[in-house]
């Protein structure tokens, strides 16, 4: 099976576990508002490696699911996060 983040119900990008996981993360942690993030803590939190949480921002970034903004080499600010998506699973 092959999972998707959809977004509106329109778009869609295929999504691993790992990356599902981030949001879902990111999702506990926002405060509806700017909410400045270590990295350290979603690294603790989602059980990823530093790659694939930088992968996976700049994919959910470019996406438009979130905004972000690095304030130094370990933390960044969480500017927005769309809470309007889903994840699908698809046998194709």
């Amino acid at each position: 099976m092959i999972q998707y983040l959809v977004k509106n119900q329109v778009d869609r990008i295929q999504c691993n576990d790992t990356g599902k996981r981030i949001y879902e993360t990111l999702a506990y942690l926002y405060k509806g508002k700017p909410t400045p993030l270590k990295y350290s803590d979603v690294l603790h939190r989602a059980g990823c490696s530093e790659d694939g949480l930088k992968f996976w921002l700049k994919q959910l970034s470019n996406f438009g699911v979130i905004e972000i903004k690095e304030l130094s080499f370990s933390t960044f600010n969480l500017k927005r996060l769309n809470r309007e998506i889903d994840f699908i699973y698809s046998t194709l």
